[in-house]
């Protein structure tokens, strides 16, 4: 995310940098007190004041360096915020056109047709005709069930189409991520819904696997 949504990009990056020149002095220091406490004849005297202005440089250093990186972190989720915010009037606008569902067929009359066809092809035997035909009396002809067409199991029915929250995103909570969805910039946001970057504007889905399957769906 560049760094022309929310100021202060650069001056991040001078505090980290002046907080590495400060940790490498404060152990050069450190390493000279040190050096000084065995080789100088003063020895406490002479090392121990190099040594905790070393210690004191590096703890600053160090904490400049905490905070430059706690800064980063909070300008990209401004920046984040800011260009889903900036989408708000287009998303607003294009509603009603991307919440319409898609047609679902209905598979119901024609398995029922299908049914009437198998009945039809596979008619009830006559156990008695059977018997003449291969020279059986009608008392010795044996009781055969009826003969029933297996009935086919109705076909699934079709997943549900799965309908986005397009409204204003300005009414949305922040957004802390930003990842590519399926070739589309999606956003994390806190509550851990997310949010897809579409031709009509932002949509926003409880989660990853509807997100994944709105868009499967042509949205």
């Amino acid at each position: 995310m560049s760094d022309d949504t929310t100021s202060g990009g650069g001056i991040v990056k001078i505090v980290a940098a002046l907080g590495w020149v400060a940790v490498i002095g404060g152990a050069g220091l450190i390493g000279y007190g040190i050096y000084a406490l065995l080789q100088s004849d003063f020895g406490m005297a002479a090392g121990a004041p190099l040594m905790a202005g070393g210690a004191v440089t590096t703890a600053l250093g160090l904490l400049a360096i905490v905070n430059a990186t706690m800064a980063r972190a909070m300008i990209d989720t401004a920046n984040n915020t800011a260009r889903l915010l900036a989408a708000g009037g287009t998303a607003a606008a294009t509603t009603a056109a991307a919440t319409a569902a898609p047609d679902v067929p209905d598979f119901t009359a024609k398995s029922s047709a299908r049914d009437e066809d198998d009945a039809e092809d596979f008619p009830a035997l006559e156990t008695g005709q059977a018997g003449r035909d291969e020279g059986i009396s009608d008392d010795e002809t044996p009781d055969l069930p009826p003969f029933e067409p297996a009935t086919r199991a109705p076909a699934a029915p079709a997943p549900a189409p799965v309908t986005p929250d397009m409204s204003d995103p300005r009414l949305w909570p922040l957004a802390v991520d930003e990842f590519d969805l399926d070739g589309h910039l999606a956003m994390t946001l806190e509550d851990g819904s997310i949010a897809v970057e579409t031709p009509a504007g932002w949509a926003r889905l409880p989660n990853l696997d509807d997100a994944r399957t709105w868009l499967s769906q042509g949205g």
